[in-house]
């Protein structure tokens, strides 16, 4: 029996397979034969549906990145999500940890292209780009003007939030193994990755937050005094 969706399956587990050797190997260890061992297809069949290596990176890292900037636009988006800006940042990384959860390969393959300065980067994906950094963008702005914020490089505050993020999810085998050995010290190292989305948009939310402004009634009874 031909399944009407066939194509669209196969081409799933292909995107997927590919998705986790790249996670494992980088875009240079990646092999095309390994992928298509992992899809259930042979190499035909891979070129067929998705294309020769580059493409299949290409493909996935739109597919991916692509859903992290679509999870950061609806996180900066939903009704009280952004309430002040402690909420707004923890809503980011909240969103970042619910996607490293659900696709454990992405902070993987986030860290090996930081490392190799982006130098498999699809120049197709700079739109997710523009869209994630537009993201943070658009609440740093929107506390500044509301005078929440205090103005700030975007492009460092985005780094700080999903570079903890990465090397939070990433460090978990080390952190079991270094357990044993911190026995006594009062270390917690076993906290949920939700955890630590709500310690780093704390974190941002109080280091960016504008001073208070003096009450203005108090200042009048000042000077009456």
């Amino acid at each position: 029996m031909v399944i009407a969706n066939a194509p669209d399956s196969v081409r799933e587990r292909i995107l997927e397979a590919a998705a986790e050797e790249f996670g494992r190997a980088g875009f240079s260890g990646a092999k095309v034969d390994a992928i298509a061992r992992r899809a259930g297809v042979n190499k035909a069949g891979l070129y067929y549906h998705v294309g020769n290596k580059e493409k299949l990176y290409e493909t996935v890292m739109l597919h991916l990145f692509g859903q992290v900037a679509g999870a950061l636009e609806q996180a900066a988006g939903a009704p009280g999500s952004c309430g002040t800006p402690g909420e707004a940042f923890t809503a980011l990384a909240t969103a970042l940890a619910g996607l490293f959860t659900k696709l454990p390969m992405l902070p993987r393959i986030m860290a090996l292209e930081m490392a190799s300065g982006g130098a498999n980067m699809p120049a197709a994906a700079m739109a997710e780009f523009r869209r994630i950094f537009g993201v943070t963008r658009g609440i740093l702005e929107k506390g500044a003007a509301q005078g929440a914020l205090v103005p700030a490089e975007p492009v460092l505050v985005h780094l700080t939030l999903v570079g903890t993020m990465v090397v939070y999810s990433l460090s978990e085998p080390l952190r079991a193994r270094f357990a044993a050995a911190s026995q006594g010290l009062g270390l917690r190292l076993d906290s949920p990755l939700a955890d630590a989305a709500a310690f780093v948009g704390g974190l941002l939310g109080k280091g960016l937050a504008a001073p208070a402004q003096p009450d203005a009634s108090q200042e009048t009874g000042h000077e009456n005094d």
